[in-house]
């Protein structure tokens, strides 16, 4: 069946743009159809459909939420952009790429970079252009870019872009890598040489086109998002397996390995997080790039006596001790302002901790405008106003944080947060209902979507969703990205705290 015999009418992607925003609070406008129109073309075959409104209907099905979350990696490939991330990309050009490109160099073989769910192929072009633009030969660089949508593939492959998709290429690179052909631009000859496309499922329990030890460095960025525990597990030991020892893998803002337990370590390079597979200094043929300090898991301050903030008064049964929330950031700098955004975050997180909030909003503010990209400052920015009663504006910096990471599972919970302060529980439950659409083994998500079923007077619900809270007691910790005081990340605790509401509930005639 191919995507030509397929009937995809306009009426069909309207209904799954309205069951993408109710279940997963993705919002696609008319100008993101193109991207639902592809990943139907790549998901109804897969089920021997060729209807978009049978597809669409069996989505709204209970059986068809697995097929939904099959889809969602799909939807987003409308998402990607050219230098995506631009201090992720200034590390990679300025720093790492170099140091591989000289290491290859030595061993006679090209540097083997890897675009794992490249999407319609712009980070891969921006990889090769960065390794033209620090001297690369064609010939020394093998950037293998993958996704699991073959449509994308094919459009990537063709390698053609309208203007409005090349925002993030300077004036300079367009000149030199793209030609304007019958009102689109293409890529050259030379980007076209330095990366190949393939078909790949990073689901799949073997890898066989992926040789061990093979690849310098991995890009897999928003991808692992949609993955459920289990499988990012897996795919996490894969790519240490395919990554040369002191390789790199660079995952997206939204994207943490603190709640997988991995071989990687985590290192700063640049003012942004990068994990490297470990290498033996012994084996080491020539230094990698200097990296600052301990990993942040070394470094963790430990929380300060603080008064508890007084706009909070939400979460019933979670009074848990100081020591059950250990944020994963490095020392403050001790110069207000001053040091990388990774720095200047944990400054912030500091005055949190010490109950500081206007000079922690003043600092947040200056972060965000200083590093607009940044995930984890948007969203504690956010954190920031609603433990200061600004539940509007933090509703705002969430909503800014949605707009770069559209299925952001932190964002989704702060805001069901920021409604249950505003005693706005229907709000409150569809946040949570979002968040945990994208991450259903979020115990703290399941607890407190059960304390907005027991404001809604709802105790059977409650009950309900308690019990699912007590379910992931056993199930992978979650270190949620940006920073809200007293929040647990143990799943014990908040199981604990689940039992003992369910014992209330039981009391009540």
């Amino acid at each position: 069946m191919t995507g030509e015999a397929l009937t995809i009418d306009r009426s069909a992607l309207e209904q799954l743009a309205a069951l993408l925003l109710e279940r997963a609070g993705l919002k696609v406008t008319p100008d993101g159809y193109m991207g639902l129109r592809l990943a139907l073309q790549a998901r109804m075959p897969a089920l021997g459909l060729d209807d978009a409104g049978e597809y669409v209907r069996r989505l709204k099905q209970l059986a068809g939420e697995h097929e939904l979350r099959a889809l969602l990696p799909l939807v987003t490939v409308g998402k990607t952009e050219f230098f995506r991330d631009a201090r992720q990309f200034a590390a990679f050009e300025n720093e790492v790429f170099p140091e591989l490109l000289k290491h290859a160099r030595r061993e006679s073989r090209p540097v083997r970079l890897w675009s794992a769910g490249c999407a319609t192929g712009e980070e891969p072009y921006s990889i090769a252009m960065v390794g033209l633009d620090r001297g690369a030969l064609t010939q020394e660089v093998d950037c293998w870019a993958t996704d699991l949508n073959p449509v994308a593939v094919e459009n990537a492959a063709r390698g053609r872009f309208a203007i409005r998709r090349l925002l993030g290429v300077s004036e300079p690179r367009l000149a030199r890598y793209f030609t304007l052909t019958d009102g689109q631009y293409e890529v050259n000859p030379q980007l076209r040489e330095m990366v190949r496309f393939e078909g790949h499922n990073l689901a799949a329990p073997l890898w066989p086109q992926v040789r061990p030890q093979s690849m310098d460095l991995i890009f897999c960025r928003n991808v692992i998002i949609y993955f459920d525990q289990p499988t990012i597990l897996a795919v996490m030991e894969r790519f240490y397996d395919s990554l040369r020892p002191g390789g790199w893998l660079f995952l997206g803002y939204s994207e943490s390995l603190f709640r997988v337990p991995t071989r990687f370590e985590m290192v700063e390079v640049g003012g942004v997080f990068i994990y490297r597979r470990p290498v033996r200094r012994s084996a080491m043929a020539m230094p990698l790039p200097p990296l600052p300090g301990p990993t942040p898991a070394q470094q963790a301050p430990k929380p300060a006596e603080r008064p508890t903030p007084k706009a909070l008064p939400l979460v019933v049964g979670l009074q848990l001790p100081k020591s059950t929330v250990t944020p994963y950031v490095p020392r403050p700098s001790p110069v207000p302002g001053t040091g990388t955004p990774v720095q200047r975050l944990a400054e912030i997180v500091g005055l949190i901790e010490r109950g500081d909030f206007p000079r922690a909003l003043r600092h947040a503010h200056a972060l965000c405008e200083a590093e607009p990209d940044d995930l984890a400052a948007r969203i504690t920015l956010g954190n920031v106003h609603a433990l200061m009663g600004n539940i509007e504006e933090a509703r705002e910096a969430y909503q800014a944080a949605l707009q770069r990471e559209p299925l952001s599972v932190e964002a989704r919970l702060y805001l069901g947060i920021a409604a249950m302060q505003a005693d706005e529980p229907e709000a409150a439950r569809q946040e949570f209902t979002r968040a945990l659409f994208l991450e259903p083994t979020l115990a703290l998500g399941h607890y407190l979507l059960a304390q907005v079923h027991e404001r809604r007077g709802d105790a059977e619900a409650a009950r309900r969703s308690y019990r699912n809270a007590v379910n992931q007691r056993r199930g992978p910790p979650h270190t949620l990205l940006g920073h809200f005081p007293d929040l647990p990340t143990s799943n014990e605790a908040i199981a604990q705290a689940a039992q003992y509401r369910l014992a209330a509930l039981s009391e009540r005639p």
